[in-house]
């Protein structure tokens, strides 16, 4: 029998008469079942990606119905609209699989690595389904392991779960903030590429100045090193313009992590509007960008 899920944001009367009615005209055809968005639970691992659904695999349905996700999970919605889309899983409205700049960084980490790119693994639930995961993301990741604010900038929201008891301390700094959970990769290196349409223009490491802190941004004390271009490695290179252009971004901010020991290069992220150093005695990035404006307002001439 084929399975229609019913996704919505609160279980109330009126959705499950909703739900008894379809049932009542489909009979035997197919079963409606009837779930909230925050029942939903994420693994993307490489172009890998599973979702559960009250313990049930998402693609035990033939069809999938957002009904009025609301503020509250709109962003979520377009996540899973691109992951069912890739799954091949048909789903109302197909307009939330477009859902563009309105996504946050849990809808680029899946887009990203849709795409085949090499994103770090992760687990996504809502918050408060999170402290009865707690057992299985450690299983998962181990200790330590990094969570990240889905809305996260500047290093701020993310966090090195050292322990069990650090969950509910990292949710307690934000009552409403949803988070994902990653391994965590110790850093030979990060670096930032800026990427303008498709060719990268700056190359720069992130060097924290802090021996404690794992996070490498630059608003949160980090030094740059600026590189010189022809020395780029190549695999760099393919990633941070593969990713920027995946996530149809011109002006981007791409991050890598070398891990240590392996030398295994990760996408962490991609910025829109990505943070400069304006001295000019310094970085080249407001002279790139200066150049690539020129650049593209001479194709407007053409």
């Amino acid at each position: 029998m084929k399975k229609i899920l019913l996704l919505i944001d609160k279980i109330g009367r009126k959705k499950e008469v909703l739900t008894l009615g379809l049932q009542e005209y489909l009979g035997e055809k197919a079963r409606v079942y009837l779930a909230r968005f925050s029942d939903v639970v994420m693994e993307v691992d490489g172009k890998n990606i599973e979702i559960k659904v009250e313990e049930r695999d998402i693609r035990e349905f033939s069809l999938v119905y957002f009904r009025r996700a609301g503020i509250n999970y709109f962003t979520l919605t377009g996540t899973l609209g691109v992951c069912l889309k890739y799954l091949d899983i048909p789903f109302f409205d197909s307009a939330f699989a477009q859902i563009g700049p309105a996504g946050n960084k849990l809808t680029s980490q899946v887009r990203l690595a849709i795409a085949g790119l090499p994103t770090i693994p992760l687990f996504f639930c809502w918050r408060t389904k999170v402290l009865g995961n707690v057992e299985y993301i450690i299983s998962k990741f181990g200790l330590p392991l990094i969570a990240k604010k889905t809305t996260s900038q500047q290093g701020r929201g993310v966090f090195l779960v050292k322990e069990k008891q650090d969950f509910e301390k990292i949710l307690a700094t934000d009552p409403e903030g949803e988070f994902f959970f990653q391994k965590y990769c110790p850093a030979k290196k990060e670096y930032r590429l800026l990427v303008l349409r498709e060719k990268v223009r700056v190359w720069e490491a992130k060097i924290p100045t802090d021996p404690k802190e794992f996070r490498s941004n630059v608003a949160l004390g980090a030094r740059e090193e600026f590189y010189n271009l022809a020395d780029l490695p190549s695999q760099m290179e393919e990633v941070a313009v593969k990713a920027a252009k995946t996530l149809n971004i011109q002006i981007a901010g791409v991050d890598l992590l070398e891990e240590k020991g392996t030398g295994k290069v990760w996408l962490l992220e991609v910025n829109r509007g990505p943070g400069f150093t304006y001295d000019k005695n310094v970085s080249s990035e407001i002279k790139e960008l200066a150049s690539f404006f020129l650049e593209e307002l001479r194709k407007e001439d053409e």
